[in-house]
């Protein structure tokens, strides 16, 4: 077979919940790009098996958020047992976030990773994208203008000329091992876990079931839409070597912790065991070379963050990609690692103190009951994390601070009204595009030439009492509220959903001094 040349704009490797978000986000802003996958067919493994709210609003974002919320399931309560076999029920391990952060979803969602790939891998064709499966890479060599990566695909070799390269491609990456960024933390080797995805008789699936025995623990989790149950176990730590997982160990276990014959496992899909790594890459970029979800970091699954870190991973990214790739200054893409590597920083030590939290509760139903119970709040929703920091981000100079301000994600607010549009904030987010808010009596207090760009969507929105109908009426008066907003003041919000400054109509020039910092006057 002959080697093959071929070029592209951004060549994602992985498609993974982290490369298929990074291609979705790309297809719709018509960047040139391709998204390659080593194995020969979809994920049928569960893995991640929750999504949370900020990761909803993503999703939304890239209209590809009804197949999870028509898969998955909101309220699953628990069922914990004893050896014994009494029971008792108790609610949800998760939480809804707290009404404050004002988000359409504001319940994390029970689904399958391969569920959210499929979601995302479905919207990803309507875009008119197609994920190459059976295509590797083995090599990659970075020039001063372009990354040339050697993939062996089913036809042969083939060398790929990308004007950037995106490593999505999971904990052991090839891309992070070509570049040699090393992942730097803790391998917690006494901290493992039987994972698989298995059928079974005896249990209902309305409820996670969890057994506690002086052993370890036991969990099921059903997985919504099918007939598989998520099985993880403890391993003890006086356990130097595992045994290989298998059907015949997974059941011999169910019967040591939960009693002989109570469950009958019949099938397993997919059995693995997994060691709690706590690891991040020192940078997020490494020249034309990005890491994303993890392949930039690994940690413990407890509060639902790997996957849903990386999709957020992406979103961040896939605009900057965009800009520069149209004129902007190649520095806007440091700021990619600027703003996410510390939310994965946050993200390590916010699951290793959980994670400790269950294994040292494990044998012991009502501590663990206690210690589940407290896995899920307003920081794994994801609704928290800020840029406040970021050199992207404007200080404000409104004497009062706001609910929301410069860095912090954009909140909904609903019951907006306008001729022909009734609908929420988030409705007039939807999109690639910038948004700028203008809180104004009347609409002729903006002067709508200044700000007439394609790139950048502006909306009056008007107070209640509004008499005229040109704008968007406030009906509830909620987006004033939520926003803390006074008269002719602007909010411009990036098309990641995080606001980048507040100011007044009489300050407009910065709003447009801003845009023309951070991107090409081609996009203004």
């Amino acid at each position: 077979m002959k080697t093959t040349q071929s070029v592209v704009d951004v060549l994602i490797i992985g498609a993974g919940p982290t490369g298929l978000t990074l291609a979705c986000d790309l297809a719709r802003r018509s960047v040139d790009h391709r998204i390659i996958e080593r194995s020969i067919s979809y994920n049928a493994a569960s893995r991640a098996k929750g999504i949370q709210p900020r990761s909803l609003e993503v999703v939304d974002d890239l209209q590809a958020v009804h197949y999870i919320t028509d898969t998955g399931v909101v309220d699953l309560p628990v069922r914990y047992y004893t050896e014994e076999g009494r029971s008792a029920d108790k609610r949800a391990i998760t939480v809804s976030a707290s009404a404050e952060l004002e988000t359409p979803y504001p319940d994390p969602v029970w689904i399958a990773q391969f569920d959210v790939e499929k979601a995302l891998r479905e919207q990803y064709g309507v875009l008119g994208g197609q994920v190459e499966l059976g295509v590797e890479a083995v090599g990659l060599v970075q020039e001063l203008d372009s990354v040339v990566v050697t993939v062996n695909t089913p036809q042969g070799e083939e060398h790929i000329r990308a004007r950037y390269v995106v490593g999505a491609d999971g904990g052991k990456s090839n891309i992070r091992k070509f570049i040699h960024l090393p992942l730097v933390g803790k391998t917690h080797d006494q901290e493992r876990w039987y994972l698989g995805d298995v059928r079974l008789e005896g249990l209902d699936r309305d409820h996670i079931h969890i057994w506690t025995s002086p052993e370890g623990m036991i969990g099921v989790t059903p997985l919504p839409k099918s007939d598989i149950w998520q099985l993880q176990a403890t391993i003890s730590a006086e356990i130097e070597e595992p045994e290989e997982p298998s059907l015949e160990v997974y059941q011999a276990m169910f019967d040591r912790r939960a009693g002989a014959r109570r469950v009958q496992l019949t099938d397993a899909s997919w059995l693995s065991i997994y060691r709690i790594n706590v690891r991040m890459v020192e940078t997020y970029r490494k020249g034309r070379v990005f890491l994303a979800g993890d392949a930039a970091h690994v940690h413990s699954p407890a509060g639902g963050q790997g996957m849903n870190t990386g999709i957020q991973d992406a979103y961040n990214l896939g605009w900057k990609l965009e800009a520069v790739l149209r004129g902007a200054d190649n520095a806007l893409l440091d700021t990619y690692d600027e703003e996410r590597r510390p939310v994965a920083r946050a993200v390590l030590e916010d699951s290793t103190k959980k994670m400790g939290g269950v294994l040292g509760t494990a044998t012991e139903r009502g501590a663990l009951s206690r210690t589940l119970s407290a896995i899920s709040d307003d920081l794994t929703t994801g609704l928290l994390v800020s840029y406040r920091s970021s050199s992207l981000t404007r200080p404000t100079l409104r004497t009062i601070a706001a609910r929301t301000m410069p860095g912090d994600r954009a909140p909904n607010a609903e019951s907006l009204q306008g001729i022909g549009f009734a609908g929420n904030l988030f409705d007039l987010f939807r999109g690639p595009h910038w948004t700028l808010l203008a809180f104004v009596d009347d609409t002729n207090q903006l002067n709508w030439k200044n700000f007439a760009y394609d790139e950048l969507h502006v909306h009056c929105i008007l107070p209640p009492h509004a008499q005229e109908t040109a704008g968007i009426i406030d009906a509830a008066g909620n987006a004033y509220r939520i926003y803390d907003a006074v008269n002719e003041e602007l909010v411009l919000i990036r098309p990641d959903g995080y606001i980048a400054l507040r100011t007044s109509i009489a300050d407009c020039s910065s709003i447009l001094q801003y845009l023309n910092s951070i991107l090409s006057p081609k996009l203004i």
